[in-house]
């Protein structure tokens, strides 16, 4: 057992999904253009404006799959690398290790314990793989809260876009589509630094356990 693959393969994970997200962000940013052009600034007829809004829908729809993907294979892929760091880590003979890697995954899928556990897991993961006797007392960068706020922040917003969009039912007023535009894109910004916090936090750990082999 390596980090080598599982660390690679997240991180270029990762890059694929901040590309697919910055898409959706440039498309709510396009439909957001397109009803104000209608519903303020009257440049298009009825005809035009709903041929126009077609197409968006077919982006939107278009990158709604491979986003849905990415976003549930998340939780394997990731989830893996989280598995894979722990235990080298319990592999090495580093002591006083409280979370196993089992629970470094586990903990995601706790209601509550799920708000502060992985936290915590990741933390405990990224200290000890220094592998010092004083792994303890190693203080983790600024992007550790900048990782975890971003994550449970972005499934707040994402949570409550589904709730809106779901109260909706079928028609929408003008308000509704805008208002539901700039909650994509809050969660697609939010979930883009997230990626980019995590991607410093893997390289971290990936340098301090490449040469780690069992």
């Amino acid at each position: 057992m390596n980090n080598h693959f599982i660390s690679k393969f997240v991180k270029y994970f990762l890059y694929g999904f901040i590309a697919i997200a910055f898409i959706n962000i440039i498309f709510n940013i396009m439909q957001i253009n397109l009803i104000n052009d209608y519903y303020v600034k009257n440049l298009y007829s009825l005809y035009v404006f709903e041929a126009l809004a077609d197409k968006n829908d077919a982006r939107k729809g278009i990158i709604s799959i491979p986003y849905a993907l990415f976003l549930f294979s998340s939780f394997f892929i990731i989830g893996r690398w989280l598995f894979v760091s722990a235990k080298i880590n319990h592999l090495s003979g580093v002591k006083n290790l409280e979370i196993s890697p089992g629970w470094s995954v586990g903990w995601y899928f706790i209601p509550f314990a799920s708000l502060w556990m992985p936290y915590k897991s990741l933390k405990e993961t990224f200290k000890a793989s220094f592998y010092n006797e004083d792994w303890q007392d190693i203080k983790v960068p600024y992007y550790f809260p900048i990782w975890w706020s971003t994550w449970i922040i972005g499934n707040f917003i994402s949570n409550g876009y589904l709730r809106y969009d779901v109260s909706m039912g079928d028609d929408y007023s003008f308000d509704q589509l805008i208002t539901l535009s700039y909650l994509d894109i809050a969660t697609d910004t939010f979930y883009i630094a997230n990626a980019f916090a995590l991607l410093k936090i893997i390289q971290i750990i990936y340098e301090n356990q490449k040469d780690k082999k069992f």
